[in-house]
């Protein structure tokens, strides 16, 4: 799966839509992980096959290596209902597009998995495009691991965009993000276990550029990627954490001297030539079929690459833990919260089907189906507590104690650095920046943009 931020030209085009009058026209409880499956109130005596036309209800999404768990659980509600639920898997790298496009036509997925928030989502809700689930948030009664420190499908009184307050989004998925290493490439490095701190990994990957292999892939091709997942635990790490990077933010921009730091130890990987060749370009897909096909030792990515490694390269032996530590006296900060949430379409013509349908989903015996079959981490807290996870999955859980409330791209937006960061940082993987010029060049935007 691809973690995507949406661009400038998505959001001109919904507002676009918006002009003319966009509508979509397509057609748990806690205690409950474990136990009982509630009865959606569509459930019918009739089976199947006596229906001539049953309820056909749209689920979209790009969680690649989850396609077949997902479709056994559609065939049981089928089984179960009669209501026939219908996946599409998009390419997560068109996804923007995809979405634009469903706009436009005035269809919006009945159901869309992804990650919707902010301004993109104030413009669909203003659209008319998406249902308010606040009454089912609260009525079905989960317990949604990550609501409070990460939940973004919601939007609060008195927004900046005018859009009506409500939560927009059922919790499905969670997402840690660390380090996943080819276990055989780690061992034949010498290493009984992930590297713990920055001086290690480095001896680590130069073990493993003496064997011939590139002993890192990053996604720097993806503004989300590279400032998350790769620049966030190395700065937070540095820093001190979450507070100390954020006050730096506030303060004095990018002049704190512990940038340079931080912007270093991408240099210094970049000179070793440690890097996978076109680092600055390559996207999660493409770092993601590196380590499948085992050409890199080492890639930074999230929980969501787990059921990409079950359906796509079974046999493969890895193991994940977090970033290394450049500063072993504070702790290591990652990426996650809330990654995947449930949109239901506005005006949905099978609205009480569509509803029915995901309680049933994200309850907790699903839920559990779903993580033990695909490794997905389920929001459901009880589902995640309960249900038989292998070594990896439970270190990729346990990994949440090191979540943060605000993640790197949200920091970056805030000091209006955004598009600058991420360039600078391709730049400097490219070898046509130093730290010190990096560094300049940002605090000099910054200066412009917060005067």
């Amino acid at each position: 799966m691809v973690k995507k931020s949406y661009s400038l030209v998505f959001i001109m085009v919904l507002a676009v839509a918006m002009l003319v009058g966009c509508t979509s026209n397509s057609g748990g409880n806690k205690s409950n992980a474990g136990g009982n499956n509630p009865s959606p109130t569509n459930q019918s005596t009739e089976t199947p096959s006596d229906k001539k036309d049953p309820v056909e209800i749209e689920l979209v999404h790009y969680q690649t290596g989850q396609e077949d768990a997902i479709n056994q659980l559609l065939n049981e509600y089928f089984e179960l209902t009669g209501v026939k639920v219908k996946q599409t898997l998009i390419d997560a790298k068109n996804n923007q597009q995809y979405l634009i496009t469903r706009a436009q036509e005035k269809k919006f997925p009945d159901i869309y998995a992804g990650s919707l928030e902010g301004e993109l989502l104030a413009n669909l809700v203003n659209a008319g495009l998406v249902e308010n689930l606040l009454p089912e948030w609260e009525s079905w009664g989960y317990d949604w691991l990550g609501e409070e420190k990460s939940f973004k499908g919601d939007l609060a009184e008195g927004n900046p965009w005018g859009a009506e307050a409500g939560k927009y989004g059922i919790p499905y998925m969670i997402a840690t993000s660390g380090y996943y290493y080819n276990k055989k490439m780690l061992n034949d490095a010498g290493f009984d276990q992930a590297p713990t701190n920055w001086d290690e990994f480095l001896s680590f990957s130069e073990k493993v550029q003496a064997k011939g292999i590139s002993p890192i892939a990053y996604d720097f091709g993806d503004n989300w990627g590279s400032m998350n997942a790769v620049v966030f635990p190395i700065a937070s790490n540095i820093f001190g954490g979450e507070e100390q990077l954020t006050a730096a933010l506030k303060g004095d921009g990018l002049a704190d001297p512990k940038w340079l730091e931080v912007f270093g130890k991408i240099a210094e990987l970049r000179d070793k030539k440690y890097l996978a060749e076109g680092t600055a370009v390559l996207v999660m897909s493409d770092v993601e079929k590196k380590f499948i096909n085992e050409e890199v030792a080492v890639i930074s990515n999230g929980s969501w690459f787990v059921p990409v490694l079950k359906s796509d390269a079974p046999d493969l032996d890895w193991i994940v833990a977090l970033p290394p530590a450049v500063n072993t006296s504070n702790d290591v900060n990652i990426d996650g919260g809330v990654s995947i949430s449930f949109t239901v379409a506005k005006n949905n013509k099978n609205m009480q089907e569509t509803k029915d349908f995901l309680k049933w989903f994200v309850d907790g015996p699903q839920q559990i189906k779903m993580t033990e079959l695909s490794g997905i981490l389920p929001a459901n807290s009880n589902a995640l507590a309960e249900a038989d996870l292998d070594s990896n999955i439970k270190i990729i859980a346990g990994l949440g104690e090191k979540l943060t409330k605000k993640r790197m791209h949200a920091l970056v937006t805030e000091s209006n650095i955004y598009e600058e960061f991420w360039k600078g940082l391709q730049a400097l993987v490219e070898g046509k920046k130093s730290p010190e010029q990096l560094q300049q060049e940002l605090m000099k935007v910054y200066a412009e943009k917060n005067k």
